[in-house]
């Protein structure tokens, strides 16, 4: 004689205790992860403000090849380049000029999400007589050109 076995039918699914669990361990991984993403999104956007500095240093070495001075502004500068970034994320100025160097700066827009960037809101190159200095300036305007300099990549 057989017995029936009465067995217990598993329901499939998960219990709201899981889910809440889940949701949990979902929203705390994303909370640690979410700044070190902005970040790293914030380093890359700098080589926008990189490649623009460098294409000005060249226009500034060729407007000097054929003046005494180099150009003390960006739109003096031959070719008309733009006095914003490739990528619309920093302004472009020229802060000071001479017969031996230049001072000229990147600065984030305020529109661009790069103003976040508060350790380095403007990168800045100086050229003097040859000697070539990349320096960054973060929210509070201290400047940072040691070299050391966590915004440009060494």
């Amino acid at each position: 004689m057989r017995h029936a076995s009465h067995s217990r039918a598993r329901s499939a699914g998960f219990t709201l205790t899981e889910l809440v669990i889940v949701v949990a361990v979902v929203g705390l991984l994303a909370t640690v992860a979410m700044p070190t993403f902005q970040d790293t999104l914030r380093k890359s956007r700098r080589s926008d403000a990189m490649a623009a500095l460098t294409q000005l240093q060249q226009t500034q070495e060729r407007f000097r090849s054929q003046q005494p001075l180099y150009a003390s502004s960006v739109a003096s500068m031959p070719g008309s380049p733009s006095s914003v970034s490739p990528q619309k994320h920093y302004t472009l100025t020229v802060d000071d000029a001479s017969a031996v160097g230049y001072t000229m700066t990147a600065t984030a827009s305020a529109s661009s999400p790069q103003y976040g960037d508060i350790k380095c809101r403007a990168l800045r190159v100086v050229m003097n007589r040859g000697a070539i200095t990349h320096s960054s300036v973060d929210s509070t305007g201290a400047v940072d050109n040691t070299n050391a300099n966590r915004c440009w990549p060494q």
